[in-house]
């Protein structure tokens, strides 16, 4: 007795055919042991049957398109099979085992967890984070709709996205989960709302230039572990290869915005890092001297007035001659 598994591309068991007899015909004719739906293979495309040692063998029946072991280009006529070998037919993954394959022990069963409860709890430190950073930029008299219409805003935009990603986990892996991607959402905008306050606190309070102009690079890292966390969520397989794409993607992104960002300084030079106003309490670096500022000032005002008085090159206004 046999086994033949239906897989998916991700190598999930799509099906699963019992053969009782000693060999099996795989193809698309009806009268095969497996019938396959793959305009692809042939009508009697492989014979899986015993060798003399009594080990499982895949033969190909002279099919147009060959069989192969899995992605490999090179068809083969014969295939030893040892339980985990994966044979393509057309353009069907199929694996086949014994009725003695030794499975894997089970499994500790972990009690199920309880996602809403955090996911309402990510959203109250959502709110919380937000409207703390909304109080801390007030200059003006306090005003209720400044407070309710970002927040509505944040709402609609983390369902939306929440809603996209749990479609996709519903078309591709059959599981929506929603309040899992809703969780994973909640935990990076939770996380970009800190870093950004964090950055913007920092630069503010250690006169860190850098880490205001260069905090962007934070905020796609937390932007692409959100969508490795949401792609894992839908499928944990091919883990690394996920990774590399999202990583390659949020590198894409952050050389495009640093391209963007030297064009605009290189145009109207270096723009302020501090848009915000911040409580002088936060202020750690030491300020400078009144004697340090004049001298600042006077070096800038010796330095204008040079430039002025300098010609410029190949201007009409720097040309001398009788007129």
């Amino acid at each position: 007795m046999m086994w033949i598994e239906i897989l998916s591309r991700h190598g999930e068991v799509l099906a699963r055919e019992r053969c009782d007899g000693d060999s099996a015909m795989v193809g698309r004719a009806y009268d095969n042991d497996v019938v396959l739906d793959d305009p692809y293979a042939a009508a009697h495309h492989v014979e899986i049957g015993r060798d003399a040692d009594g080990r499982l063998v895949a033969r190909d029946l002279g099919s147009v398109n060959g069989l192969h072991v899995g992605d490999a280009r090179e068809r083969q006529d014969r295939v030893a099979l040892d339980g985990e070998r994966v044979l393509r037919v057309g353009r069907t993954l199929v694996r086949v085992r014994d009725a003695t394959y030794a499975v894997p022990a089970e499994r500790v069963a972990a009690p199920l967890a309880r996602t809403w409860p955090r996911a309402l709890a990510l959203c109250a430190a959502v709110a919380v984070v937000s409207v703390i950073a909304l109080w801390l930029s007030e200059t003006t008299e306090t005003q209720l709709s400044r407070y309710v219409l970002p927040l509505l805003g944040i709402a609609m935009m983390t369902g939306i996205w929440t809603t996209a990603w749990a479609l996709m986990g519903r078309l591709f892996a059959g599981q929506a989960r929603f309040e899992r991607h809703l969780a994973i959402a909640l935990t990076g905008l939770l996380a970009f709302f800190v870093f950004d306050e964090l950055a913007d606190y920092g630069a503010f309070a250690l006169s860190l230039r850098p880490l205001a102009d260069f905090a962007y690079v934070g905020n796609w890292v937390i932007f692409g572990a959100v969508c490795f966390f949401h792609l894992r969520e839908i499928a944990p397989t091919r883990l690394p290869r996920k990774a590399g794409v999202v990583a390659a993607l949020a590198l894409a992104a952050i050389g495009a915005q640093m391209l963007a960002r030297s064009e605009v300084t290189r145009m109207f030079g270096q723009q302020s890092y501090l848009p915000g106003l911040k409580p002088p309490m936060f202020r750690l670096k030491a300020p400078h001297s009144e004697d340090a500022f004049f001298a600042d000032t006077d070096r800038l005002k010796t330095a204008v007035d040079r430039a002025r008085s300098e010609p410029v090159e190949g201007s009409a206004l720097g040309e001398t001659g009788d007129n």
